[in-house]
């Protein structure tokens, strides 16, 4: 027989179970080509006016998509070459010399990819365009991307793509010259393990799994609690500890906790296990120790995934909110400059509305509102800082529901992020200084939101609130006033949107680009210039759309791997249990009472390392979530719920395939 007649009749017999690792090769190189292809495109950056070029994060997203292709396509071929190993084991019986059968699983390789490649990159061709509109529909850009065949995408696809290749060729390479025709014969046996009573020593390292994992997610929520060693270093010290326990603690639990659950389990039957029982508790113990490491490395990409996926959502999804809190105005005029812009705005009857707010730097010592001791010894020695004070009058205006008296404050601009480092304790008494003075604040609330942009506030930092009476009194300090840069503050809102390009184009003009000079002379830079509004949240779409664009296709890149990967894992147990199916429809067993006991097998191989991946990333997700944005609920379940229903398809696949075997198992 010709080699190549062997190689056609042995992938004519293998089509069955290469089908899915075919549409996943396709599917990656597709995804591959389309990228570079993005990334190659001069139209994309010319749409967007974003600090970062969109070619450059799409750049990144290749490559990340080549360590996740890497992973799956070796990890593929090892299950592949399990299930024939005692096809390639009767090659040898038979005299074929190994350097043959490494050459015919070459062949049949080489097939298969270049057909996936061909394929690939037909349609990431055809989709780059749909992707790239889609990309602009995030950002919200308007505009048409004309898109020609890259040859530089090709070229860079092909090469990635062979030197993948050519690390499964060392693989099979590998594996067909390192095995023994004992090892290939027995390679099922090997993966399962003789049940026995569990060693002291196993007992404590299944508790010990189940505690690493636990004190990890406890030390996730301490992460950003400062105390006087708190730094840079700590923190890290702090996340590699946690990534540590719990990936080590996802080993231990899936070799040994999950077997000692198990082993609880078929106690408790005292020797009486039901069909369903014996179908899915026994295959789990029996493969548990083969299992273990797959299982958790599917685990932590799982949560990888959703933790990105999460955090990038969280991110996109409180845009409006952050600009909102850091820019509350669509333009801005501080220290009564704004009389030449408010004259154009009326030329050109552009309507528009406008709150004027006064201002005063005072220095303020937050140290006894304070709740951690660890913030206020922190803070030690460095307690009084120059805090942006507002009039209560003016903040009405745009937080209408604050009442003073007249030693009283409101914080503003207080965001998630302080909230969760250094949490205030209302009703306590804030010190503010002027002169040799000190007078005593009671604190009565916070509020996220600030009346004043961030280039007022140093960057973004609260803002004080104090009754009228008091402000004017302070107001006629002229230390106060020295010190004091920006003392006016004008806030301007355009009513209709159509006009607000009008509008930003005459603000520019009457401003110099919206640059103001400070009174105080003490001032770093006595210049600043202050966002518009549109600009920003236009800006920041763009960042952020660039970053839930290609980290969602990674997502959806990881979930195919993951969910590919334990499908594969199940078509080949369900091959290893064919003729236990045999044996139990023999003896009178149908197909749905086999089929209950396979449900719960699939509940356990899909569901334990969905459920596991979803606690650690929502511990993860928690632990530094108000650092993307605002809102935690709804783009985590929103996350989650997409990623749940999307992995489920691979465990009914995989459900489905099981029926099959089950039904072929007797034949009618």
């Amino acid at each position: 027989m010709k080699i190549s007649t062997l190689i056609l009749r042995s992938m004519r017999k293998n089509i069955k179970h290469y089908y899915l690792y075919f549409f996943a090769l396709i599917f990656s190189s597709a995804l591959y080509f389309s990228f570079v292809t993005l990334q190659h495109n001069d139209a994309i950056d010319q749409l967007t006016q974003s600090s970062i070029k969109a070619g450059a994060g799409f750049k990144v997203g290749a490559v990340m998509l080549v360590v996740i292709v890497f992973f799956f396509v070796f990890y593929a071929n090892q299950l592949f070459l399990k299930r024939r190993s005692k096809e390639i084991g009767l090659y040898q019986i038979v005299g074929m010399p190994k350097s043959t059968i490494s050459y015919i699983l070459a062949l049949e390789n080489l097939l298969l990819w270049v057909a996936a490649l061909v394929a690939g990159i037909l349609i990431g061709f055809l989709f780059s365009r749909f992707f790239a509109l889609i990309f602009l529909k995030i950002i919200h850009v308007d505009g048409l991307v004309m898109l020609d065949f890259s040859f530089i995408a090709l070229v860079q696809t092909l090469i990635v793509f062979a030197g993948l290749f050519i690390i499964v060729l060392i693989q099979t390479t590998w594996v067909v010259n390192r095995s023994t025709l004992l090892q290939l014969f027995h390679t099922t046996s090997n993966s399962e393990q003789k049940m026995k009573k569990m060693s002291p020593i196993q007992l404590i390292l299944g508790a010990v799994g189940l505690a690493a994992i636990v004190y990890g997610y406890y030390l996730s929520t301490t992460i950003f609690n400062i105390n006087e060693s708190a730094n840079e270093n700590t923190l890290f010290i702090k996340m590699g500890v946690v990534l540590a326990s719990v990936i080590i603690g996802t080993y231990f639990v899936f070799r040994f906790s999950i077997a000692l659950i198990m082993n609880a389990i078929r106690s408790s039957k005292n020797g009486h296990l039901s069909l369903k029982d014996v179908l899915a508790v026994s295959p789990i113990m029996h493969r548990m120790k083969s299992n273990a490491l797959s299982l958790s490395i599917i685990t932590v990409l799982t949560a990888l995934a959703l933790t990105v996926l999460s955090l990038s959502s969280i991110t996109y999804y409180s845009i409006g909110a952050q600009i909102e809190q850091y820019t509350p105005y669509d333009m801005s005029v501080v220290n009564d400059e704004g009389s030449a812009f408010e004259k154009s705005l009326q030329a050109k009857e552009i309507n528009y509305r406008t709150d004027h707010y006064e201002l005063l730097n005072v220095p303020i010592d937050f140290t006894p509102v304070m709740k951690n001791e660890e913030a206020k010894q922190a803070s030690k020695g460095n307690q009084y800082s120059d805090t942006i004070v507002l009039k209560e009058s003016d903040v009405k205006k745009k937080l209408p529901s604050i009442s003073l008296n007249k030693n009283e404050a409101y914080i503003l601009g207080y965001n998630s992020i302080f909230q969760k480092i250094m949490p205030l304790e209302i009703g306590n008494q804030m010190k503010l200084r002027v002169n040799n003075s000190i007078k005593h604040l009671k604190l009565i609330g916070v509020e996220a939101k600030n009346s004043v942009p961030s280039e007022i506030t140093y960057g973004g930092k609260k803002t004080i609130v104090l009754s009228d009476q008091l402000f004017n009194q302070i107001k006629t300090n002229k230390q106060i006033l020295k010190q004091t840069g920006w003392r006016t503050y004008t806030g301007y809102t355009i009513i209709n949107s159509e006009q607000m390009d009008k509008a930003i184009s005459l603000y520019k003009k009457s401003t110099k680009g919206g640059i103001f000079t400070s009174h105080s002379k003490g001032d770093f830079s006595p210049e600043e210039q202050f966002s518009i509004k549109s600009e920003t949240y236009k800006h920041s779409l763009e960042n952020i759309g660039l970053l839930i664009f290609v980290t969602g296709f990674l997502g959806l890149a990881f979930l195919l791997a993951t969910g590919s990967i334990l499908y594969f894992k199940q078509m080949t147990e369900a091959e290893e249990e064919r003729e236990s199916f045999k044996t139990l429809r023999k003896i009178g067993f149908t197909t749905d009472e086999i089929m209950k006991g396979i449900r719960r097998k699939q509940l356990f191989s899909f569901g334990i390392p969905l459920v596991v991946g979803v606690c650690h990333s929502y511990f993860a997700v928690k632990s530094g979530w108000m650092l993307f944005g605002t809102e935690l609920v709804i783009p985590l379940v929103v996350t989650i719920g997409i990623y749940i229903v999307l992995y489920s398809i691979f465990a009914i696949l995989s459900t489905k395939y099981y029926r099959k075997i089950v039904n072929d198992s007797l034949p009618q």
